[in-house]
């Protein structure tokens, strides 16, 4: 009997140990197991994902909002109390306990916010002048606060202005730099454009997508889209190290007046006022030759094999209707093939227009000549319009061999192949003015992010 037991259970332990129906149920929990963790894997992976776009989101409206409390507070200071503003008092002392009074708190909705608060400048900062009020400097500190599930700050940015109180009273040229646009600056085409003796700025962007000649500094004031994710000299192809880009480094520059009813006065007392355009072929194919100011309204157009030589004057062109916006008339065309010329007597001959202008339009200008020769500035824009606000006109479009000694405005300058600009610092010297603007009014002397 135990022969016949122990014999059963090592036939029933011989088959445990050498049955494979087990294999398969352990392998499928074995890729379970792993199948289970790639997919928790690729949950945290992508929940990390969102929480970090989350933040990046949540931080750039944290840095508009804190922009936003700047702006408010600058609102405040330079607006009286009866309309809802600040009137800081003159005896204000640096340690007077009502500085705090003054902030802003939580100013937004519950989880999207900022907080103000604004101090004097210290004493001893060598900004101060004597005689100065401590009220004259603040410093502006915006926090902007985002938070998230109700609780969780998600994002936090703080920026530090300094204002000073005064009337700013500044001497500059008005034409201080080689290119200066409110929008863009392109370089294109090969050979490429040439820019000697001057600066260039864009209160946007420069882009370069061809080869060029410059030694200047190229400065610009536009904020990327998706800021401060990419950086300020994303938008200045002629920055390598950002230093000369952004609104904190660089600010707006304002796009100089044209004085279109001075010039038109000077055109029709000189009888070269044309009221309804001025077409080369409707005039009569040929060398056209003028002395002085010649005022355009509508638009001129020199076509191939037409030329325009204008002796110690400007080419003006104007809108027929400079209040409708949809007005496109006050354009300036050079076809290809075409010659203008500019030529300015040194010194200029009494009688003569003593202005910087050379090209002025309230549109486009397209110099596309086979050759143009031009000293003075050249301007698209810088007009009012109906609102008073100040205009920057259009687009300057150099192409072939066009040569301006003098300096360029626009809305846009697109510099084509063979273009060039000389700039002529002693001459622009002759067109410097003082502007004094605004009433006395707190006013940005500086800007960082904290």
């Amino acid at each position: 009997m135990k022969n016949i037991l122990r014999s059963f259970y090592i036939n029933k332990n011989g088959k445990i140990l050498k049955s494979q129906n087990g294999m398969a149920l352990l392998s499928v929990l074995i890729f379970t197991f792993v199948l289970v963790s790639i997919v928790i894997a690729m949950l945290v992976m992508a929940q990390n994902d969102t929480k970090l776009s989350t933040l990046q989101r949540d931080s750039t409206k944290a840095f508009y909002l804190a922009e936003s409390g700047v702006e408010e507070m600058l609102w405040k200071l330079n607006t009286s109390g009866e309309n809802g503003g600040i009137e800081l008092p003159d005896d204000l002392t640096i340690d007077d306990p009502r500085w705090p009074d003054y902030g802003i708190n939580h100013s937004g909705s519950e989880d999207e916010y900022y907080e103000v608060s604004i101090e004097p400048l210290p004493e001893d900062d060598p900004r101060r002048e004597t005689g100065e009020k401590i009220k004259d400097w603040v410093v502006i500190k915006s926090t902007g606060v985002v938070e998230g599930n109700g609780e969780d700050v998600t994002g936090k940015r703080t920026i530090q202005v300094v204002a000073h109180f005064t009337i700013t009273q500044r001497t500059s040229v008005l034409y201080d730099k080689a290119i200066l646009t409110d929008h863009m600056i392109t370089f294109q085409g090969n050979p490429g454009a040439t820019i000697t003796g001057g600066d260039i700025h864009s209160n946007y962007g420069i882009e370069v997508k061809g080869p060029y000649e410059f030694d200047g500094t190229a400065t610009t004031s536009g904020i990327p889209d998706d800021y401060p994710n990419t950086p300020y000299s994303a938008l200045n192809d002629l920055d390598d190290n950002g230093d000369f880009s952004g609104p904190g480094n660089w600010p707006a520059m304002d796009i100089p007046p044209v004085p279109y009813d001075e010039l038109k006065a000077m055109a029709e007392a000189n009888g070269t006022y044309y009221p309804n355009g001025f077409d080369s072929k409707d005039y009569g194919r040929g060398d056209y030759e003028f002395t002085g100011v010649v005022y355009v309204e509508g638009d001129v157009v020199f076509r191939n094999g037409d030329s325009l030589t204008i002796n110690d004057g400007a080419l003006v062109v104007a809108k027929t209707n400079p209040d409708d916006p949809n007005d496109s008339s006050g354009t300036m065309e050079f076809k290809n093939g075409s010659n203008l010329t500019i030529n300015r007597s040194d010194p200029v001959p009494e009688g003569a227009y003593p202005g910087p202008i050379a090209l002025a339009a309230m549109g486009d200008v397209l110099l596309h000549a086979s050759s143009s020769s031009l000293n003075g500035v050249v301007q698209s824009g810088g007009y009012y319009n109906d609102e008073g606000e100040l205009m920057p006109g259009g687009m300057v479009d150099f192409r072939n061999d066009s040569v301006v000694t003098g300096a360029v405005v626009a809305e846009e300058v697109w510099m084509h192949n063979k273009t060039t600009i000389n700039y002529d610092g002693d001459f622009m010297e002759n067109f410097t003015t003082v502007t004094t603007y605004g009433n006395e009014r707190y006013n940005k002397v500086s800007w960082q992010e904290i």
